[in-house]
């Protein structure tokens, strides 16, 4: 079990160096991309796609259970935590975008950032209450 948490722990540090990685990249080209800048529509419609994929992500994500992974199979575990990994970093990239659309539809919003944050430090939380969950199997 301690191998298994200790891998869930590196793997939300894994997700969180790409996430940053893919932060610094999307800011660069939402904040020179000219079409989301001068388009308000566009701008809506991109954030509604986000939407979306932030929702069938975190759908994903709490749907997962490490209930029916067997902690002593690493494939199985490593699987697993591959899995939730996709999904965090799926959730942390769609909620960056939606904070810098916001930024371009209405300026800086500093109470949608902290909920944002919120919400993926939410899914780490679940993350690993689910994992603690099999201790109790």
């Amino acid at each position: 079990m301690e191998a298994f948490l200790r891998d869930n722990i590196l793997k939300n540090i894994v997700v969180l160096i790409i996430s940053l990685f893919f932060f610094q990249q999307l800011h660069t080209f939402m904040t020179t991309n000219t079409a989301l800048n001068s388009n308000v529509s566009i701008t809506g419609n991109i954030l509604i796609a986000t939407s979306i994929i932030a929702v069938i992500a975190c759908f994903g994500n709490f749907a997962f259970t490490y209930e029916k992974v067997s902690p002593h199979k690493k494939a199985q575990s490593l699987f697993a935590h591959f899995t939730t990994g996709l999904f965090m970093l799926i959730i942390a990239i769609s909620l960056f975008i939606t904070k810098e659309l916001f930024i371009i539809m209405l300026g800086h919003f500093f109470v949608l950032d902290l909920f944002l944050i919120l919400v993926y430090l939410s899914c780490v939380f679940y993350d690993f209450w689910d994992l603690f969950r099999i201790q109790n199997v």
